[in-house]
């Protein structure tokens, strides 16, 4: 929705660009990006990471899954090609909605050398705004969100805590939650809670779904931060999130 706004308001200067995760994500997502291009009328740029072929690759390589200042999958998929990519005059316009101030105080907070345009605030947008836009476009929401999630993010994302979460990955990609499983526990890295307390993914009781909501598990720009690499990954990957 904001690549449509952007190319509304700048026309043929946009590129739409992707930082491509896509062989960590549902597979329905790459019929979901070929309905949205053709939406838009032009084709999406795909980034990719030169050291990473997917986000089990970065915990295997770095030691490290997610800690307090967010997830290496992230730096190191998203934000390091976009680095490389970008160029000092550009106008940035990423995903934030209406109704994520907080998450564009935060990416301003840290990028305060970028210009951006916030294309889906200024204008209202809220992210229940733009699925019901590309639901009247004819454009069918990513199986993700038919599933139940509350997001589209890459399966078995580390971000997450909820424990209900986490068992609709065991009953929905049972292959994911046990590479998480074991990943999580080589690294010593408790994803989610029980009664308040972290637990690893093995401890995680099949029938523990709690009532509150799922998380709505953020995934962009403003995750992570660069200096992730500095830290002892042993230390910091036991960190709480």
């Amino acid at each position: 929705m904001a690549a449509k706004l952007a190319l509304e308001k700048y026309g043929a200067d946009v590129n739409v660009v992707y930082c491509d995760t896509m062989a960590s994500e549902h597979q329905d997502n790459a019929r979901f990006m070929g309905d949205v291009e053709q939406w838009l009328g032009v084709p999406v740029t795909r980034i990719r990471s030169v050291d990473y072929a997917t986000v089990d690759e970065v915990f295997e390589r770095t030691r490290y899954m997610a800690g307090i200042s967010g997830a290496r999958c992230t730096v190191e998929m998203k934000k390091v090609p976009r680095h490389v990519f970008q160029e000092a005059d550009d106008i940035h316009v990423f995903g934030f909605t209406w109704d994520e101030q907080h998450r564009i105080d935060r990416f301003a907070a840290h990028n305060p050398e970028l210009k951006v345009d916030h294309l889906l605030r200024d204008r209202g947008y809220t992210k229940g705004r733009c699925l019901a836009t590309l639901r009247a476009a004819g454009i069918a929401l990513p199986v993700m969100y038919a599933l139940g999630y509350r997001n589209n993010n890459c399966l078995g994302c580390v971000k997450a805590t909820s424990a209900t979460y986490w068992n609709m990955i065991r009953r929905d990609f049972p292959e994911v939650f046990d590479r998480r499983a074991r990943q999580s526990r080589e690294l010593g890295v408790r994803l989610t809670r029980v009664s308040g307390e972290r637990v690893f993914l093995d401890e995680l009781p099949v029938d523990h779904l709690p009532a509150e909501p799922l998380e709505n598990i953020s995934c962009g720009p403003d995750c992570g931060s660069e200096q992730m690499g500095l830290f002892d990954a042993d230390s910091s990957s036991r960190m709480d999130h």
